[in-house]
């Protein structure tokens, strides 16, 4: 990712997911609302500076819905906190399951972006690069982040958090459906600390972790852990899979999304024996 910061703030914009009212991610960085509806594609293209910036520009600018705001008392400072906004990204993008583009820097607010701004590419891989609506948060999500959202950046210290989060952010970027489910299962399996009869555990461990007092929900996880588990095997291995995998990969998305949301909100990533009977 590439930052560039000359000033005290600058803005990363987002699409994929939209926010109705500023929320203070810390004391450095508020997630903000952002319309372009007002940027025609001449005032687009005159705030690039670089070849390699307008065609993200272009491809970017209609489908910005929210934006970070981040500020800083150095220019220096102020890159290191902007770079590390993709954090921010990716984590919003797993807890509320949808695709956020984080491709553009600017140096104005997006509804104030004009011919005089400078907009550039954070990256040219035109990741959350799509068609879909963005996801728009609720009252209860925008409840959550205050009450949640600082300890999901802590847990991002944790390799193993880190990795189911990156996993579940990041499976989109892939064509083939059998590596989203290979990537999405690295995150699962990265959770949990089983290394032999690795299907019965990961299906018995993760019933348990999502629903500890709920007997009748708890065995609906395990069954379906278990399917879902045979056919990442066949995805993995290079097997015949004997049904679409699609709905496999979005249900596996779900169980990796359910257990990151219990972590966050449990402050703890799951403890094998007290999982184990």
């Amino acid at each position: 990712m590439k930052i560039v910061s000359s000033g005290t703030t600058n803005f990363i914009l987002l699409s994929g997911i939209d926010v109705q009212s500023p929320i203070k991610l810390n004391a450095s960085v508020e997630f903000q609302p952002a319309d372009t509806s007002h940027i025609d594609l001449k005032t687009a293209l005159a705030t690039c500076s670089e070849p390699d910036d307008i065609a993200v520009v272009a491809a970017f600018i209609p489908r910005i819905t929210a934006q970070f705001c981040i500020t800083a008392k150095t220019p220096k400072e102020l890159a290191v906190l902007s770079w590390n906004t993709s954090w921010d990204a990716l984590l919003l993008s797993a807890i509320f399951h949808t695709e956020i583009g984080f491709n553009l820097q600017s140096d104005t607010p997006a509804n104030k972006i004009s011919s005089e701004s400078t907009l550039r590419a954070t990256n040219l891989q035109m990741r959350g690069l799509n068609n879909s609506t963005a996801y728009r948060l609720t009252k209860e999500d925008s409840e959550w982040i205050l009450a949640h959202f600082s300890k999901a950046r802590q847990m991002l210290d944790n390799d193993r958090f880190q990795t189911a989060i990156h996993c579940l952010a990041s499976y989109r970027w892939h064509a083939a459906p059998r590596i989203k489910m290979a990537v999405i299962w690295a995150g699962i399996e990265g959770l949990f600390a089983a290394s032999s009869e690795i299907r019965f555990k990961l299906s018995l461990y993760i019933a348990r972790f999502l629903y500890p007092d709920k007997t009748d929900e708890r065995q609906k996880v395990f069954d379906d852990v278990k399917r879902l588990y045979i056919t990442r095997s066949q995805a993995v291995h290079g097997g015949k899979i004997k049904k679409e995998i699609g709905g496999a990969v979005e249900e596996s998305a779900q169980i990796l999304r359910e257990i990151l949301m219990r972590c966050i909100e449990n402050k703890s990533l799951p403890i094998e024996n007290e999982l184990a009977p």
